[in-house]
């Protein structure tokens, strides 16, 4: 039978990490959210969330750099390495940037209506963005003080200066970064433990390192180290109990996880949780044990796409969320004597915003949580559903303008027929006619796609 003719088995997908991905921005953006109410009792110490990206970017950095040694003829040279982690840079670039240009014209055009600031103030603030759209805010000068207009893209900052680095390493030297990646996760976070205070901050200085950089050393490190492991693991044919006693290890990781999450006070021991992030990721990805293999379920695919534009834009959004919430209250306060669907509203948003009905300051609701992210949720889809329209016009114009040059091209070489129409070419009668000049190169294509599309820049 010809092979071309036998269907190829389908690669089985890991949508499991899709659910821990919206998961996780969740918890960033509500515990960011807390921190604006006067009492805090729900997330005390979600800001270890973010950990979770970075370990995941790391095994996702050896995943694609593995499927490019797979495709390559030969080892990486030193220039093909170094396109590589140039290429992981654009393509994230390219996949982000658009995002946080729409954020920010959004940030400066339409939240200064909900928001104290007022227009011209939020345009000083646009005119400092140049750091964020380089995606450099996890630098002195990009978060200049706190004032930086999204505070949370600190974030991309190590993302991208260590992918850059593990880019080439992996490319460059594929077995020897994965025994360096371990050794370099856990010296790094010793070092962060060593030199950490209380308050946990991306910004605190750590020697001629932020504490934003070192986290993403160690992290993104320790992502790369546990993709050997998975390897191993991806290739065995696990037995029932084996099964049953990963299911067991990943639900107490999991559980742990969520325990600290809600009941552990900031401080230093929060980045204990990072072990049980690790064991999420590996499960999620090898999908044999139980839970991972039940939450593999395509529902998660495109709300993990619309977990980018989340996190961009959800800490501007606590102000509008906020300044709205009071507007929609004093308005429906105002009509509950009148009509009936008000005073039900009403009565529903009792006990948000941080006050009760006496005035008094309260901690987060499940109901501010659930509206909240209700909001960053529609706003999300929003901006990612301008940026595809602005990308749509631009291939359009951008195929109207090839038309274009192609008539153009097409008219003048017709003209130069006409005037000349007894003209023979020359490069017929030698046999080196053919012949390229001296020096001219051609086209190489030893260079392939070095990473695949990220599923994180979605």
């Amino acid at each position: 039978m010809d092979n071309a003719l036998v269907p190829k088995p389908k690669k089985e997908m890991a949508l499991t990490v899709e659910f821990w991905r919206f998961l996780f921005t969740v918890f960033v953006s509500l515990y960011h959210f807390e921190i604006f109410f006067p009492k805090s009792r729900l997330l005390s110490s979600g800001s270890s969330a973010v950990e979770f990206f970075y370990v995941l970017a790391g095994f996702l950095l050896a995943i694609s750099a593995t499927s490019r040694r797979k495709r390559a003829d030969g080892p990486c040279s030193v220039r093909e390495a170094h396109l590589c982690a140039v290429d992981f840079v654009w393509k994230k670039f390219k996949a982000i940037a658009p995002v946080i240009v729409v954020a920010l014209a959004v940030n400066v055009f339409v939240y200064p209506s909900f928001m104290p600031m007022g227009f011209m103030d939020k345009l000083k603030s646009f005119m400092n963005s140049e750091w964020e759209v380089l995606m450099l805010v996890g630098t002195p000068f990009g978060f200049n003080n706190g004032m930086a207009p999204i505070v949370p893209l600190w974030y991309l900052t190590p993302l991208l200066v260590v992918g850059y680095v593990y880019s080439y390493l992996l490319n460059r030297h594929y077995d020897f970064t994965f025994f360096l990646a371990p050794v370099i996760g856990i010296t790094f976070y010793v070092y962060f433990g060593l030199n950490s205070s209380v308050i946990l901050d991306h910004s605190v200085q750590m020697g001629f390192f932020t504490a934003g950089m070192v986290r993403g050393i160690s992290e993104m490190s320790l992502g790369i180290a546990i993709y050997p492991l998975y390897k191993k693991f991806s290739a065995m044919e696990l037995k029932k109990p084996a099964i049953i006693l990963l299911s067991i290890i990943e639900l107490y990781a999991i559980y742990r996880f969520f325990a600290l999450t809600f009941n552990q006070a900031v401080d230093l021991n929060n980045f204990r949780r990072l072990v049980y992030i690790i064991i999420i990721v590996f499960t999620s990805f090898l999908n044999k044990s139980l839970f991972a293999r039940l939450l593999n379920r395509r529902i998660w695919k495109p709300l993990g796409r619309v977990t980018l534009g989340m996190y961009i834009c959800h800490y501007n959004l606590i102000m509008v969320y906020m300044s709205l919430l009071g507007w929609v209250k004093m308005k429906l306060w105002a009509s509950a004597g009148k009509s009936a669907t008000a005073a039900a509203f009403s009565s529903f948003l009792k006990n948000t915003g941080g006050y009760n009905e006496k005035f008094k300051p309260i901690g987060m609701t499940v109901k501010d949580c659930i509206l909240y992210i209700l909001l960053v949720f529609f706003v999300a889809l929003i901006i990612k559903l301008i940026v595809f329209l602005i990308k749509k016009l631009y291939e359009k114009l951008k195929s109207v303008y090839a038309a274009k040059e192609q008539e153009r091209f097409a008219a003048a070489a017709a003209e130069l027929a006409a005037e000349e129409p007894n003209a023979a070419p020359e490069a017929a009668e030698g046999p080196v006619a053919a012949e390229a000049e001296p020096g001219a190169e051609s086209p190489s294509n030893t260079v392939e796609e070095a990473n695949e599309q990220d599923i994180i820049s979605k």
